[in-house]
């Protein structure tokens, strides 16, 4: 077989620039030799093209998946930003402090100047206030028994009466006038004082301002379990006829 030169990739007449140490030398080879070699050259080809196709496909399978962890990491950073704010709702509710009055702004500003929440030492207070718009149900309060309890003498009635206020919450809310009758005894046993008044009625709280309500115990054990404010506990609750 007659020997040819093998050339790849470029050919020698295209060649301007200056000629390069072996350019002049040609190599010997057989027919069979050049084609191993030709076939290997396409061979390889092939590969890198296979290869670069993989290596595009796997790029865009990266850039989707990396796409998709964005989207999951965005939900699950919402998802723990309300559960925390649950878990501060509820710990406020059991642990802070609470007031049926108490307002996110005030409780800001009192953070930020420092200042302790509530009533200020030597300020003068807003006193107690009495819903005098509602409507007044006059209830009169007298002694069971108007009688000396030692020689069973009657008493007489003093003029006047202790008067004292307590808003109910029943169909509509009003004011009773709770008006305690007094006497004064008309023996000289002397076991009584000079005036005897007609006994206060039994409320809920002490001194309380609201005491009246019949729905007191609920109200006081849902505002307990809860941490809600009590009126709002109350404001809940339909009211019977």
């Amino acid at each position: 077989m007659s020997a040819m030169p093998c050339i790849f990739e470029a050919d020698v007449d295209t060649i301007v620039a200056k000629p390069v140490p072996f350019a002049s030398v040609y190599v010997t080879l057989t027919k069979q030799a050049h084609i191993v070699l030709v076939m290997q050259a396409a061979y390889w080809k092939s590969s890198h093209h296979r290869a670069t196709l993989r290596l595009h496909w796997a790029e865009l399978e990266h850039r989707g998946a990396l796409e998709q962890a964005a989207l999951r990491e965005a939900a699950l950073r919402g998802e723990l930003e309300v559960a925390q704010a649950k878990i501060r709702d509820l710990q406020q509710r059991v642990f802070g402090r609470k007031s049926e009055r108490s307002n996110g702004a005030n409780e800001s500003q009192a953070s930020v100047s420092g200042r302790p929440r509530g009533h200020q030492r030597g300020k003068p207070g807003h006193g107690r206030k009495m819903s005098a718009h509602l409507p007044a149900h006059v209830q009169d309060i007298e002694l069971a028994s108007a009688t000396c309890p030692q020689c069973g003498l009657g008493l007489s009635e003093f003029p006047g009466t202790e008067g004292s206020e307590v808003v109910e919450l029943e169909v509509k809310a009003y004011r009773r006038v709770i008006r305690r009758h007094r006497y004064r005894p008309s023996c000289n046993c002397g076991c009584l004082p000079g005036i005897v008044t007609a006994p206060v009625p039994a409320r809920l709280i002490e001194r309380g301002h609201s005491s009246g309500c019949r729905y007191g115990p609920a109200c006081c054990w849902t505002s307990f379990s809860t941490g809600a404010p009590a009126i709002g506990c109350c404001r809940t609750w339909p009211i019977p006829a």
